[in-house]
């Protein structure tokens, strides 16, 4: 009888146990879904507010165009942050981030043509990093429509070989984050590189105002380091036209650089707002585009572009 006594008490004792898990694991599977609801109610609240702030962008890009059509500068009034909006449970941040002042990738090959000059100027940027210039054909072959591997670069033959298998794009690049896909590009190199160049379409410019020393010095090998650093002027550089850029170019020295392809004005900017509703940050980024007809939404994305 008392070892009945005692089976009976530890299956008690299971039953309760079992009980106890299954409850627990109902409220905490309950949680999870008020949790989950919560997050997605706040997210599409991110995305109306997210639109809103466009607005705001929208509005100060127009000003400083209708102000000065021709040129921007890190002393613009939309180069600042937003201040703080602060509603009931949310506080918003938002900054607008230039995108020409970078070298576009797609300038290797426009129109179905390399465009020589800009692949000298992108190994010239490559140098500047001490990156490999290899890195310059694998790019050129990722955009153009062919299949026939340049020397040192890459198509579907070597990329098909690779774990996972891939394809050359033969297409512009649509992000900047590609690069990863390109043999000659590792973690390492791409983070060295991704924050000189864009993805914008072949024909866009470069603003010399935002360059980096490193984008002055794929103008010309004349340009040593300290040359760049003093034609970017510490990052404060207000060139009113590019006829400013040739007067600074031939006081120190340097004479005969083209500069198709360069200007003092951009026309792409990325707008960041990160909303925090509840304590939970959301990021949200818009690209846009500036035209004298208006700004104009390009893509929207979760996140950064």
């Amino acid at each position: 009888m008392s070892r009945q006594r005692g089976v009976a008490l530890i299956a008690a004792v299971l039953v309760v146990a079992l009980a106890t898990v299954l409850i627990a694991a109902m409220l905490d599977r309950s949680e999870a879904a008020l949790a989950r609801t919560r997050n997605l109610q706040r997210a599409e609240q991110g995305w109306e507010l997210m639109r809103g702030v466009e607005a705001w962008a929208a509005s100060v890009l127009r000003q400083d165009f209708s102000e000065a059509p021709d040129i921007d500068s890190r002393e613009d009034i939309w180069n600042q942050d937003m201040p703080p909006i602060d509603l009931p449970g949310v506080r918003i941040f938002g900054r607008l981030i230039e995108r020409n002042g970078c070298f576009n990738l797609n300038a290797l090959h426009v129109d179905g043509d390399d465009d020589s000059i800009a692949m000298a100027r992108f190994e010239r940027l490559l140098r500047a990093l001490r990156l490999d210039p290899v890195i310059a054909q694998q790019v050129a072959d990722w955009i153009d429509a062919d299949a026939i591997p340049r020397t040192n670069g890459v198509e579907d033959g070597a990329l098909l070989a690779r774990r996972p298998a891939l394809r050359a794009a033969n297409q512009p690049f649509v992000h900047v984050s590609e690069l990863r896909l390109l043999p000659a590009v590792s973690h390492e190199v791409y983070d060295t590189l991704a924050p000189h160049v864009c993805a914008a379409p072949g024909n866009s410019t470069i603003n010399l105002n935002f360059a980096s020393p490193e984008v002055w010095m794929s103008l010309s090998d004349s340009i040593t380091p300290s040359i760049a650093e003093r034609l970017a002027r510490e990052g404060r550089a207000n060139y009113s036209s590019l006829d400013a850029v040739v007067q600074e170019l031939a006081q120190l020295g340097i004479a005969q650089v083209p500069l198709n392809g360069y200007d003092v004005g951009s026309d792409r900017f990325v707008l960041e707002v990160q909303i925090v509703a509840d304590g939970i940050p959301f990021l949200y980024s818009s690209l846009l585009l500036r035209r004298p007809d208006g700004v104009h939404v390009v893509a929207r994305a979760r996140g950064r572009f």
